[in-house]
């Protein structure tokens, strides 16, 4: 006993985690009968309905909690991105595989839209009084659409059973305890949190880049859907998933390897001593390993003793290749458990791999005789041999792994190098032809096999590089064409070319046409596949220094003025030639005469008219902005009338006001003699000289009033008789005063009009009275005012 447990810490790194890998190689029916199916249950009439990659196989030592089963989802099981596959790398993974939706789902959401189902469905017979089967549920719906988030779009799944005894469909995926149903709203981080595992939300948690982590956000730990059965009887059982809402982001089921199942009378399991395969537990090596069998019953009956016959068939011979095996084992009254072990042995004959099948005949709870079947295999135990790969090795330095590859005799193998190293492979760098060597020795013969390989290193020589030669050239701008040759080293030469300053000029090509404006020169770097370097310069020398210009300074001047503007050529080779385009002229200085600000462009050149100097000289036309506005409301005669200067870029003033009188105030003020129409003038000065001049009529008026009081008094006693107005510069005047009815009570067009407060000879009494007046003023002008007067006796 205390050598397995040794083997399994040997083993136990080997099983560590690992990704998760599906399949859809079986149909439905065969994952149903070569992986759920579990002992103490039959079943038939297998069915399903939804895609064809919706459902499959899974296997891996992930974060699921399950190492194998069948997996269903709302989308696909091919390892895309898109699937349960890890790692979690995105937060909304999921495809719309565009099947229907379930009636029996949406029954349970109260008619909610489902889509993608994925539905396995079959008949099944229990051998006892419980079914049961162990599972995971997960989602891309967490967390975002998981409380507190609460929305319409969590996705359903359920496992219905029905049958004797059952009432209707009964959803057996439910929490323990009387939790509820198992649904995202009902497990999640808030609700029923004991019974979720938070997976991240694909794009920030530490697990977003960990294969063994799946890709769903969130799942359920390991529950187990559990029902009371009646022994022998048939019953059906439906697993559903679906989308609900929208087609996307799918969730899944993970079903447990053999866990449907209904509990035998007896467990019956075999652990070997050694596990020399890490793909068949079943295997035996001759002379290496023994088996033991482990039976365990239950309490019922437990008081009675119990006997179990035992049949061994297979092409391995008993008393030959294994040990004696008992033709029956016995439960004592009492007695839970009983082993028995026995070996294969090392028989030195050549005959490949030979079965054992051990076949345990027992009676289930329905009185039914079921047999337990466990099938082992021994195989022949060669010598020991050991081959090492030998790498082709083209630089010093190179790093390289040599791997030992033993055969025969059976692992775990232990490893010797000539450097020490333990481990079945070995990375070194050789700078030079070395040998290699190691020894392997076996776990079963503990016989020690050697192998050795020479790694041989090639002796390079050393890298040098051939230059085309140095350039010297009168002008700039000549295209010149370089090049640059690499040898020794080991061949497959890169290059690459760099500008006086180190950046780049080009790449991996031999050689490289310049053209530069001065004298400088450039850098070339080749190195072979090995990495070995070598860098070389070429100078490229101009002779003549550059050509340069130096433009006359901007120039301002006014609207129709000339201005001389000029260019000064210095370097360059020979004698210059000059270009003023807009203008045609060919000369240095030219006089130019623009309309509006101008940017006149010269092109210079030399004798080597290689290329060209461009210059520029800005002339900009100025001038002020005359303008102003009429500040007075009152345009009468001998009444100060104000003027306000707006004025743009001037600094002097000179105003005409139309009637002889000037100023050269900046906002100055005028008294006009006369009414009449005037034109006002001002020119605006810049401090340049430069005019601009502005005329604006202006019309004045003759100065007029009336006066009309608001009370008076006829009375006979006091002198105020009369209402009447005064008026002046008025020529013609019309006044009607009127009761508070409307009624006109006086009428005239006298300007010197008088209401003695009588209307048809009688005199009116107290109160107020509306008047309106119509007039023209002496220079024609014709205004109406209306107001009130009180008549107070």
């Amino acid at each position: 006993m205390t050598f397995r447990i040794f083997i399994a810490l040997i083993l136990l790194p080997l099983l560590g985690q690992s990704q998760l890998v599906t399949s859809n190689a079986q149909g439905p029916a065969g994952l149903v009968q070569n992986v759920l199916l579990g002992p103490g249950v039959t079943v038939s009439n297998i069915n399903y309905a939804g895609s064809a990659s919706a459902i499959g196989s899974f296997s891996g030592n992930t974060n699921l909690g399950l190492t194998s089963g069948i997996v269903m989802t709302t989308g696909t099981t091919v390892n895309n991105g898109q699937g349960p596959h890890g790692p979690n790398a995105q937060s909304n993974a999921g495809m719309d595989n565009g099947t229907p939706g379930s009636f029996l789902l949406s029954q349970q959401i109260g008619g909610a839209q489902t889509f993608n189902a994925t539905t396995l469905e079959f008949d099944f017979v229990p051998y006892s009084d419980t079914v049961r089967f162990r599972y995971v549920f997960g989602s891309e719906e967490y967390p975002e659409y998981a409380p507190p988030n609460n929305t319409g779009f969590n996705d359903i799944f359920g496992f219905f059973i029905s049958g004797p005894g059952i009432t209707g469909l009964q959803n057996i995926a439910k929490l323990p305890g009387g939790g509820g149903v198992v649904a995202i709203n009902n497990v999640n981080a808030i609700t029923n949190a004991a019974y979720f595992v938070n997976n991240g939300d694909g794009n920030t948690s530490p697990q977003n880049g960990n294969p063994f982590y799946i890709q769903y956000d969130g799942f359920t730990k390991v529950l187990e859907a559990v029902a009371k059965v009646q022994c022998g009887k048939i019953y059906h059982l439906i697993l559903s998933v679906a989308d609900v809402g929208d087609g996307i982001l799918d969730s899944g089921i993970f079903l447990e390897a053999n866990s449907l199942s209904s509990k035998t009378p007896v467990d019956i399991t075999s652990t070997l001593s050694q596990y020399i395969s890490a793909t068949d537990e079943t295997l035996m090596a001759e002379g290496c390993v023994s088996a033991t069998i482990d039976l365990e019953r239950g309490t019922n009956n437990i008081s009675t003793a119990l006997t179990i016959p035992i049949t061994v068939s297979g092409t391995a011979s008993e008393g030959v290749d294994f040990s004696d095996i008992p033709t029956s084992v016995t439960f004592n009254a009492g007695q839970t458990s009983i082993s028995f072990s026995f070996d294969a042995f090392a028989d030195a004959l050549p005959e490949g791999t030979e079965t054992i099948r051990l076949e345990f005949m027992l009676t289930d709870p329905c009185g039914n005789e079921t047999p337990v079947v466990i099938d082992l295999k021994i195989q022949d135990v060669l010598p020991v041999g050991v081959t090492i790969n030998t790498p082709m090795v083209m630089c010093p330095g190179e790093s390289i792994t040599l791997t030992a590859t033993p055969s025969g005799g059976a692992p775990p193998y232990t490893y010797l190098w000539s450097t020490g190293a333990t481990t079945p492979s070995i990375t070194v760098a050789p700078g030079a032809s070395q040998t290699f060597t190691v020894q392997v020795t076996d776990n079963c013969l503990l016989e020690t096999a050697t192998a050795s390989t020479t790694i041989t290193v090639p002796v390079l020589q050393p890298m040098t590089l051939t230059l085309s030669n140095d350039i010297i050239e009168i002008c700039p701008y000549i295209d010149r064409t370089i090049t640059a040759q690499a040898s020794g080293g080991n061949l497959n030469f890169t290059y690459s070319w760099f500008n006086e300053d180190g950046s780049a000029l080009a790449g991996n090509v031999t050689s490289v046409t310049v053209s530069p404006s001065e004298s400088t020169f450039y850098v070339v770097a080749a190195q072979d596949q090995c990495g070995n370097q070598t860098v070389d310069t070429i100078f490229y020398t101009v002779t003549s220094p550059p050509l340069t210009l130096t433009m006359s300074p901007p120039i301002e001047i006014c609207p129709g003025d000339s201005a001389f503007i000029s260019v000064t050529a210095q370097g360059g080779y020979g004698q210059y030639y000059y270009n003023w385009p807009t203008i045609g002229a060919t000369q240095a200085g030219v006089w130019v005469h623009p309309g509006e600000t101008t940017n006149y462009q010269v092109i210079v050149f030399d004798e080597c008219q290689t290329f060209t100097v461009n210059g520029s000289v800005t002339v900009t036309v100025v001038k002020p902005t005359a303008d102003f506005e009429i500040l007075s409301t009152i345009l009468f005669d001998d009444l100060p009338i104000q003027f306000g200067n707006t004025s743009v870029n001037a600094s002097t003033y000179e105003w005409y006001f139309g009637d002889g009188n000037v100023s050269t105030n900046v906002h100055p003020s005028n008294i006009y003699d006369t009414p009449g129409d005037y034109f006002v003038t001002l020119i605006a000065m810049d401090d340049k000289g430069c005019l601009d001049t502005i005329i604006k009529p202006i019309r004045i008026f003759e100065a007029y009033f009336v006066y009309v009081p608001n009370t008076f008094t006829p009375d006979g006693i006091r002198g105020n008789e009369v209402f009447s107005a005064s008026f002046y510069g008025v020529r013609r005047a019309e006044v009607k005063i009127y009761n508070r009815w409307g009624e006109m009570v006086f009428e005239s067009d006298d300007l010197n009009f008088a209401w003695d407060g009588t209307y048809k000879d009688i005199m009116v009494p107290d109160g107020i009275f509306s008047w309106r007046i119509t007039y023209v003023t002496n220079f024609g002008l014709e205004e109406k005012i209306s107001g009130h007067v009180g008549v107070l006796r």
